[in-house]
């Protein structure tokens, strides 16, 4: 049994950085002409980022200009998927990126060396607030996940974490994942595709679960959070190259504290965060403040909080081996 990796949530260092009140910079590179102390430049650190409320904290802390006071100049840049950051981050592009930590252990399984640095959010503690619950219509013959054996089943990435989180429903519930008709489309379309009856079933992601429950009357056909854990897990992550973190160990060292500062503010900042995640992903900011939200900031990384999605990861044969979390876990 492995030895637990764990990262202390920040206390009162963290929580000066979260608030953004302390404009220190980096540390002092020399003086100039008056024998006063000159502040070094900013270093640079760009992150590679999928526009989803998972990005919330690291936003927050931006616009407070906490990366700024802690000498870090930050570029949120977006994409479409972990496989279109993890090229960028090889190619020198970007420095961290942002992930599902199914896609992160299939990365590191396909050659990829990867290493996790931070948290980016934990699953719901409630599991009846699932954030990413099948839907389906309010008059739909299915009644359980099982009955999604032969249904088309619409997901944003085929092999990922929401196809996982659909296949973990359908085994918990005696079904065949191998079964299900998984249909590659965009988040934003599978609504309407469901609606008009081109889909039996979507893995919701926020905004569109609460959009389509409150406006379409989508109904929960299965929760997979219920059967993933009995405890919240780390779902989000952030990730870097493991020869850039071994060349350069105080510099993500700085860039893992500021995320955790972020993070720790965000759990207990939560309409400060909603009108940040409404500005980041260009929501309404009336709908940001009914979505349903992950963890944030309170479950560390660590091999219990991320152990179930490797188990299930394997079960299902998203990867082929068991995840070395001594390796893959990154500690300052």
């Amino acid at each position: 049994m492995a030895i637990p990796h764990t990262r202390p949530i920040l206390g009162a260092v963290g929580a000066v950085l979260a608030l953004g009140l302390v404009a220190c910079g980096g540390q002092p590179a020399g003086e100039d002409a008056s024998g006063a102390p000159e502040a070094s430049e900013p270093q640079a650190l760009v992150a590679g980022v999928i526009p989803v409320t998972d990005i919330g904290p690291v936003y927050m802390a931006q616009q407070n200009g906490v990366f700024e006071d802690a000498g870090l100049d930050l570029t949120l840049q977006k994409a479409g998927s972990s496989t279109e950051i993890i090229q960028a981050m090889q190619s020198g592009q970007v420095q961290i990126g942002y992930g599902g930590t199914t896609g992160v252990f299939q990365a590191v399984e396909g050659g990829v060396d990867l290493v996790i640095i931070a948290a980016a959010s934990s699953t719901p503690e409630d599991p009846d607030n699932g954030i990413n619950d099948l839907l389906v219509t309010a008059d739909s013959p299915l009644q359980s996940a099982k009955d999604l054996e032969g249904k088309k089943v619409a997901v944003n990435a085929p092999g990922g974490y929401t196809q996982l989180l659909a296949d973990i429903a359908v085994k918990a519930d005696g079904g065949d994942p191998s079964k299900v008709q998984y249909v590659q489309m965009a988040v934003p379309d599978q609504p309407a595709a469901l609606e008009s009856g081109a889909i039996d079933s979507f893995v919701a992601g926020e905004p569109f679960g609460t959009l389509g429950r409150e406006e379409k009357g989508f109904r929960t056909l299965a929760n997979p959070f219920e059967y993933l854990s009995d405890n919240a897990v780390v779902a989000g992550v952030w990730y870097a190259l493991r020869s850039e973190v071994e060349a350069n160990p105080e510099y993500y060292a700085k860039v893992v504290e500021t995320i955790d500062a972020a993070n720790t503010y965000a759990l207990e900042n939560d309409e400060e965060l909603r009108e940040n995640i409404a500005e980041f992903t260009g929501i309404d900011p009336a709908l940001a403040e009914r979505i349903r939200l992950g963890t944030y900031g309170k479950y560390e990384l660590s091999v219990e909080n991320l152990q179930p999605i490797a188990d299930w990861s394997l079960e299902l044969g998203y990867i082929k081996n068991p995840v070395d979390f001594d390796t893959l876990i990154w500690e300052p």
